[in-house]
């Protein structure tokens, strides 16, 4: 056991040289996913010395939106803010109540209109057809376009590419049975195909059967998603991270069924 905490030490010590080092070249994306990794390692450490498995939620010192981005990042997709709030206080320990999250895709869009920077901001996901801001479903701008647009297949892509990413941290993260990572991580197994019921579904088997099923279904959603953001490339800067409202006709109209170049008016959707 000594070597193996050894092990992890030194990982958490290069993984904070290698922070620091992300922080001076002010590349805040690889800063969130270090952060991620030294979290994850900290927490094996934990679990090695036999500290307890679930450890009371606490309050972070993070703002809401570092919190929301740090676990979209872990996601990987566009996600809900109740999605968000539940894979966070698994696999980060800490509080990011709904209360801290009700506004703060306004607050966001509030801040880049008064002061446009860039950094990353916590954004609407877009719908395909008519790049309208998605009610409840939250991404990040550091993301790219088609990334952060929702066609017709995207909830179920979007959801198998999660359940393949916190799969992923859970391996890594060396997760017990019990756990709060565990008992997420059984119930996104629920919804996936090929996987068998009534047991403990390891996340080595959960990564299986989602990518199983990504590479049968994603193509068609990259697509999609890869030509309504070709459209949506030509709305303002402000549009293309926070939507157009409804009734706007500055919005560029897109058929995700049809390929890029094929247009068809219709009634707009609020989403």
């Amino acid at each position: 056991m000594d070597e193996a905490l050894d092990a992890i030490e030194d990982r958490i010590s290069r993984l904070r040289v290698e922070m620091r080092a992300a922080r001076a070249a002010a590349d805040l994306d690889r800063l969130e996913e270090l952060r991620t990794q030294l979290t994850n390692a900290q927490n094996a450490w934990d679990d090695l010395l036999g500290m307890p498995a679930d450890r009371p939620l606490t309050a972070s010192l993070k703002s809401a939106r570092e919190q929301v981005v740090q676990t979209l990042n872990l996601i990987g997709a566009p996600a809900a803010r109740k999605v968000i709030r539940t894979v966070h206080e698994a696999f980060f320990g800490t509080e990011l109540p709904d209360s801290r999250t009700a506004t703060l895709r306004r607050d966001e869009e509030r801040s880049y209109l008064s002061r446009a920077s860039s950094r990353t901001y916590v954004c609407p996901a877009l719908t395909a057809d008519g790049f309208q801001p998605a009610r409840s479903v939250l991404v990040s701008s550091a993301w790219p376009l088609a990334q952060r647009l929702l066609g017709p297949d995207s909830e179920r892509v979007n959801y198998l590419i999660m359940a393949s990413n916190l799969a992923d941290a859970g391996k890594a993260h060396d997760v017990r049975p019990g756990t709060a990572v565990d008992r997420l991580l059984q119930e996104v197994a629920l919804n996936l195909q090929g996987v068998e019921r009534g047991r403990r579904i390891s996340p080595e088997r959960i990564y299986a059967a989602a990518q199983a099923e990504l590479e049968r279904i994603a193509p068609r959603d990259q697509a999609t998603r890869a030509r309504a953001a070709q459209d949506a490339s030509r709305l303002a800067a402000r549009q293309q991270l926070f939507g157009v409202q409804s009734g706007s006709r500055s919005a560029p109209r897109h058929d995700p069924r049809q390929p890029s170049g094929t247009r068809h008016e219709g009634k707009s959707n609020d989403g």
